[in-house]
């Protein structure tokens, strides 16, 4: 789930079944789907020269505004698209380390200044000319709190002022060392100045433009379509066009691979990978989501902290891992998987010790509700499995994408399973998203505040020394441990299915396609 103002999070798609009776039904219908069906969604193979007519992705969760600040800025599903039109300053690689885009390089003359050489040979699709103005107006608009961009929090608690130097060099200064600032940046596509003054916000949400090596074309309830930016500065890109098809669906999702309907297909159960045969495959990357199980410690029974931690103790995320996900996941102690920057490896954090936990949830007298998206259900129903057999009365409310984020920004959710996707690959992405009290967003969803923990985050944020840093999120970890406002799960693997004609792509850790290279083999 990617939650509702931030960007990343839960997932539409209404599936009537759980995913065993799914997979049970998934085969026999594929095959009479490829029987029947036509590739009307797909081109034929590329020629000599590696260029295809369309690529089709097929995705789970629906796109929300492509204007990168207007709210609901989407998930990853979302920022998919997004990436297609638009750049950053800079990008995130798929080692999470930032590397240069639009910013050709930067330099830190000082520990609170940045300074970025921007890129001369850069234009929006209209024409417009980027430059460090252009640059300065996005962050600017981020900046300001009446357009409630989602990043708006986190970046003026770090920026000080924004300048430019000419046409082509851009000067940040920052409030204290920032060394989260580039992986902030990553996440801030740039946008054209005068064409957004001119149309105005709705306008250009319903038409972007970009410097990205894919124009806008059309928008549909469930279908985007763009095409080919033949003078991207990165290189004219080998697809002509490219479709987005929101698929709720993942047998329909499925079907449509299999029957050439689309060449990508997301969010691929692991169970159901080995079913991907016949002209068809499954490819992987590992992880950056983060799946937990969320309490609202203002809502009985979890304002007890000590039924927090029983039901973190109940939890077999070993189990989960394997039994779900068949060993492609990482199962979770603490709310960081081991490739982050903060993780601990010999934290002691969560465990499952059963028994004596098991006691204190059987004397729970309120019964509790765990809301969640259709997309999590099987998780979900795993979760709900273990507290159940614990002793704990609970029970499962499978709620519509609108409902569901009504029901957990407003605070009237007992609990809840959700994801947050960590692309930036640094434990402030949680830490600062979900647990600062300083946030002026609803995105606390558990109500838990810690005066502590906020010392900690914000002291990790201004320094750029990184063991100092990695001390801070120790101390960090602990203490979510210890007040159990969130069960963290598992970290699955990024699961795909792809044509196996599919050429020039690989899937990225962070979920963002790059999709320059893509073609279909002849």
């Amino acid at each position: 789930m990617r939650l509702p103002r931030l960007g990343r999070r839960p997932r539409p798609g209404h599936r009537p079944a759980g995913r065993t009776v799914t997979a049970i039904l998934l085969i026999p219908m594929l095959a009479l789907t490829a029987a029947c069906s036509s590739a009307s969604g797909t081109d034929d193979a590329a020629g000599n020269d590696g260029e295809t007519a369309l690529l089709t992705i097929g995705q789970a969760d629906k796109v929300m505004n492509l204007d990168p600040v207007q709210p609901p800025t989407g998930g990853r599903e979302t920022r998919a698209v997004k990436r297609q039109i638009f750049d950053a300053l800079v990008v995130q690689g798929r080692d999470l380390v930032p590397a240069p885009q639009l910013a050709r390089s930067w330099s830190n003359p000082d520990e609170l200044t940045w300074v970025f050489t921007l890129r001369d040979d850069v234009t929006f699709h209209d024409g417009e000319k980027f430059t460090a103005a252009t640059a300065k107006f996005n962050l600017d608009r981020i900046l300001d709190p009446k357009n409630n961009a989602s990043w708006q929090t986190q970046l003026a608690a770090l920026v000080a002022e924004v300048s430019v130097r000419g046409d082509h060099e851009l000067v940040i200064k920052t409030k204290a060392p920032a060394p989260t600032l580039l992986t902030i940046l990553a996440f801030q596509e740039i946008v054209p100045q005068q064409y957004l003054e001119k149309v105005g916000a709705a306008e250009f949400n319903a038409k972007p433009i970009g410097t990205g090596p894919y124009k806008f074309v059309s928008r549909t309830e469930d279908r985007i379509i763009l095409e080919r930016n033949d003078d991207y500065w990165g290189g004219k890109p080998k697809a002509r066009q490219l479709a987005f098809q929101t698929i709720p669906d993942v047998a329909a999702r499925i079907a449509a691979l299999q029957a050439g309907e689309i060449n990508i297909a997301d969010k691929i159960p692991t169970d159901l990978a080995d079913t991907l045969t016949g002209g068809v495959k499954a490819v992987s990357a590992s992880g950056t989501r983060i799946y937990f199980l969320a309490m609202n410690v203002t809502a009985a029974p979890f304002t007890d902290v000590g039924v927090r931690q029983a039901v973190g103790s109940v939890i077999d995320t070993e189990e989960l891992a394997k039994s779900l996900y068949k060993g492609r996941a990482q199962a979770l102690n603490q709310p960081a998987f081991p490739q982050m920057f903060g993780y601990q490896k010999q934290a002691a954090g969560f465990s499952f010790a059963p028994q004596p936990a098991a006691a204190t949830l059987k004397s729970v007298g309120v019964p509790v509700t765990v809301d969640i998206k259709q997309s999590d259900l099987t998780l979900a129903q795993a979760v709900v499995g273990q507290l159940t057999s614990a002793g704990l009365k609970v029970k499962l409310q499978p709620l519509e994408d609108e409902a569901f984020n009504q029901a957990i920004s407003t605070g009237r959710s007992q609990a809840y399973v959700g994801s947050w996707g960590v692309a930036e690959g640094d434990l402030d992405a949680i830490l600062g998203r979900h647990f600062w009290s300083q946030r002026d967003d609803d995105s606390r969803y558990t109500n838990y505040e810690s005066a502590a923990l906020d010392a900690l985050i914000e002291h990790a944020r201004g320094t750029a020394d990184q063991p100092a840093r990695l001390a801070d999120y120790a101390k960090a970890i602990d203490l979510l441990v210890r007040d159990a406002p969130w069960r963290p799960l598992v970290t699955p693997d990024e699961m795909y299915g792809v044509s196996s004609s599919l050429q020039g792509w690989e899937p990225s850790p962070t979920g963002i396609y790059h999709l320059t290279e893509a073609y279909l083999a002849g």
